[in-house]
């Protein structure tokens, strides 16, 4: 039975080795693939490593079915060329396994870097040195081979293994994503896995520990070839890291959630400072007036004067203390220029990872603080709209005078919608509020399929209008 398991698996290296390789490229082109741009996690900034790696590591195995090939009729200097640059893909890959476990987990320590360094020179310098005193060119091959895979691989596993293990308990538990959790952790158990079976059980030699722990003892042990048992490893990390991809999707929802959060957290502190300002505050107000009515038909000096004085002192401290509580429940007026805060706005982490965002703001237009803040708020919503619905990847904006006008626009490439068809939310509503503070109209150009355009007129001078004070 074990001699026919091992005759079929010799039968069929050719499609073993492609089925192997195909595992590896087909991990590395997911990764690729992949919409990370949006992220802030830094599992996404280095994920590159990984995908290099994958694909890499798949090219290096296809060689074993193509060069063969090629050695029945190209000349012998350009099969031993081919079989170098095999050995050198197949430790470049194993490099890049490095350097995305380093940087993963280097943030805390830094000396890993030397290490992974070190590693890198010594299989240079290996590599190197067998050049010259190897016996012959295939030895110099093989065991530049095994070199790569203890000295980069085994590391290397190790290391990817913790830092995905590592970043799923510092940046996905803040997530809430499980699933996720648990896919980057068997991606680090199937690292280690190959690792052991690529790093470790290496190809017999002379030396050790090659010449105890090799390839041909897992397959006498077996009875199937370790490239078998790499594919399986390596289809597991394929199947685990690309299920983990969806990590990025799960942060978007929590950046535009927390986007939502915060703008019902705005409207709700504006409605409550408008309803101190309209209510309370007018309220004790008259209050304060009709006791001084009634104070001036009093004797001067008398108890009672002197008690409705108290009451109107009281009222007064209580009036001062809710209009500073009105103030700071509202946005804070900025006294810097509307390109300047624009400029802020729009490197904002929560609208710089999502939108390319292109600005031009006339500076020869001067305005209040409160025209600014007018402007910031509509320009905040249109992006933080553009974000939630539009499904836009650019956004222009532009401030500008055009005769005795004065112009802001907001336009974005994203799906556009019907507008008689869709209803006012809050959004659409304040930004209205806020061009009718500034003496304007706002008005709103869309069709599904091709964007949306904001836009504001206001003619002449922009007002000094304010909030309600």
């Amino acid at each position: 039975m074990a001699n026919s398991i091992q005759d079929f698996f010799a039968l069929n290296r050719t499609l073993v080795l492609f089925v192997y390789g195909l595992t590896f490229f087909v991990m590395g082109l997911g990764i690729f693939l992949s919409s990370r741009s949006r992220s802030q996690l830094k599992l996404a900034r280095h994920l590159q490593w990984l995908a290099a790696f994958g694909i890499l590591h798949g090219v290096h195995e296809w060689g074993d079915i193509f060069i063969p090939i090629q050695d029945s009729y190209l000349p012998p200097p350009w099969n031993m060329f081919l079989r170098i640059t095999q050995v050198i893909l197949l430790a470049t890959s194993f490099i890049c396994l490095l350097i995305f476990g380093t940087v993963l987990i280097a943030k805390h320590w830094q000396w890993l870097w030397v290490i992974t360094a070190g590693l890198i020179i010594g299989w240079v310098m290996i590599f190197l040195v067998l050049y010259l005193q190897a016996p012959t060119p295939q030895d110099w091959l093989i065991h530049s081979n095994i070199g790569a895979r203890y000295l980069l691989c085994l590391p290397g596993s190790i290391l990817a293994a913790y830092g995905l293990y590592y970043q799923a308990h510092t940046t996905i538990v803040p997530l809430r994503a499980v699933r996720v959790m648990r896919n980057l952790r068997l991606a680090g158990v199937a690292l280690l896995l190959y690792g052991a079976l690529a790093g470790v059980f290496v190809r017999a030699d002379e030396f050790f520990p090659a010449n105890i722990l090799n390839r041909q003892l897992i397959e006498s042990v077996i009875g199937v070839p370790i490239e078998v048992l790499r594919s399986m490893s390596g289809l597991v990390l394929c199947l685990a890291i690309i299920r983990a991809l969806e990590i990025f999707e799960l942060e978007l929802d929590h950046r535009i959630e927390a986007m939502e959060i915060e703008r019902v957290q705005a409207a709700e502190r504006e409605r409550i400072g408008q309803e101190i300002h309209d209510g309370a505050i007018q309220g004790i107000y008259s209050t304060s007036l009709i006791l001084e009515s009634i104070q001036v038909r009093l004797e001067n000096g008398g108890e009672l004067s002197h008690r409705l004085q108290q009451a109107r002192d009281v009222l007064d401290a209580v009036n001062r203390d809710l209009r500073s509580y009105m103030i700071s429940l509202r946005t804070p007026i900025t006294d810097a220029s509307l390109n300047t805060e624009l400029q802020k706005l729009i490197a904002d982490p929560r609208f710089q990872g999502l939108l390319n965002i292109e600005l031009e703001c006339s500076e020869d237009l001067p305005l209040t603080p409160i025209q600014v803040n007018h402007l910031l708020g509509i320009v905040q919503e249109g992006l933080a709209n553009i974000v939630r619905h539009a499904q836009a990847t650019h956004a222009h904006i532009r401030f500008y005078r055009e005769g005795v006008w004065c112009k802001l626009s907001i336009e974005d490439n994203g799906r556009g919608f019907f507008l008689q068809a869709t209803p006012a939310g809050y959004g659409l509503r304040s930004m209205r509020d806020r061009a009718r503070l500034l003496g304007g109209t706002l008005d709103i150009e869309t069709t599904p399929g091709s964007g949306t355009r904001i836009s504001l007129g206001v003619a002449g001078e922009l007002p000094d209008s304010a909030y309600p004070r």
